[in-house]
């Protein structure tokens, strides 16, 4: 099983401290490529590394969470909040969030959401090999435009 490249997005040192000790106690298959403290910073984050799954707190100053995800017309990740606040739940499944997990996070909670964000990947992924196929072979006559599936989450 290749695991899920993720960021963290908190603005607080302490949340994204219990949130990466959340997530290598029960989330092996998790492997956090970033934390990052301000929108700005997980912008510029996600454009270069290009995770699979992002998890995002919503109230931050300056900038907020939406702010962050207003940014990507078509996000390439998923994305799980973790935010003290429940009043942004209804929005937040606007954005087609996998889950809203309030602090202090549940391990039980956690684990089912990263299980949900998993699927969703591996359904989109599989999406797209079905996408390229079909390009395929209505291009067989110009090889030159065809493309090449790599799989990239399983190997």
């Amino acid at each position: 099983m290749t695991s899920l490249r993720t960021i963290l997005v908190d603005d607080e040192p302490r949340g994204l401290n219990s949130m990466q000790k959340l997530l290598q106690l029960n989330c092996p298959d998790v492997c956090i490529v970033g934390a990052c403290t301000n929108v700005d910073e997980a912008i510029e984050k996600i454009n270069q590394l290009e995770p699979h799954l992002v998890f995002l707190d919503i109230a931050m100053p300056v900038k907020n969470g939406f702010d962050l995800l207003k940014e990507f017309n078509d996000p390439g990740f998923e994305v799980i909040f973790v935010t003290a606040h429940n009043h942004f739940m209804i929005e937040a499944f606007h954005f087609s969030a996998v889950d809203y997990l309030l602090k202090p996070v549940e391990d039980d909670l956690l684990i089912d959401a990263v299980k949900r964000a998993r699927k969703r990947i591996m359904e989109k992924s599989g999406s797209r090999n079905i996408e390229t196929f079909l390009h395929n072979i209505q291009q067989r006559q110009a090889p030159q435009n065809m493309k090449l599936c790599i799989h990239s989450l399983k190997g």
